[in-house]
């Protein structure tokens, strides 16, 4: 199982902060139904700015990927996640059935898992044990969601979670690139 190792990017470190800071945004919108069910066709003035957040978010986790060490299945899973999830989240705001996108975004999700746990793995006490937390969260919620309406109380900590890993990261990131820079 071949690994990368933390490289030594400080703008890795700068896009992890950004993930933390706009998926703890998006938790937001999870609370306000109004917001929460926004479609371009109920309300554009709150749907556009949700697609341009649904997209940013997924889209600074890329250097993310590259960054932090995991086998290169894990990172080809995430590079799937980001941009599938991506399209599940505006294909929700342009208004497509709910049993179009979501049976998409709950199965790409396990992608999303997959690498938070591996990436997550050789990161010490309390960033591996959040991350594979949210990891293992994601993967039953995803299990669960289409089965259950009550299934997102399940995912609620890793939703919580994911912007505290995230965060977690970045500081993983800053402290490498402190003990490889001079």
């Amino acid at each position: 199982m071949a690994t990368a190792s933390v490289p030594c990017r400080p703008a890795a470190e700068q896009a992890a902060w950004a993930a933390a800071a706009l998926f703890g945004l998006h938790l937001v919108t999870y609370f306000v139904p109004s917001i929460r069910g926004a479609t371009l066709a109920t309300g554009s003035v709150v749907a556009a700015p949700l697609a341009v957040l649904a997209v940013a978010q997924h889209l600074v986790v890329f250097p993310v990927v590259a960054a932090l060490p995991a086998p290169r299945w894990s990172r080809a899973a995430a590079y799937t996640w980001l941009p599938l999830d991506m399209l599940t989240d505006l294909a929700q705001l342009v208004g497509a059935p709910q049993s179009l996108y979501l049976p998409v975004r709950l199965a790409v999700n396990i992608l999303a898992a997959a690498w938070i746990a591996s990436a997550s793995w050789t990161a010490p006490g309390t960033v591996r044990g959040i991350g594979l937390f949210v990891a293992l969260d994601t993967a039953a919620y995803s299990c669960l969601g289409l089965f259950f309406p009550w299934a997102f109380l399940i995912a609620l900590p890793s939703l919580i979670l994911l912007p505290v890993w995230f965060g977690l990261m970045a500081r993983r990131l800053a402290a490498h690139r402190r003990t490889v820079l001079p």
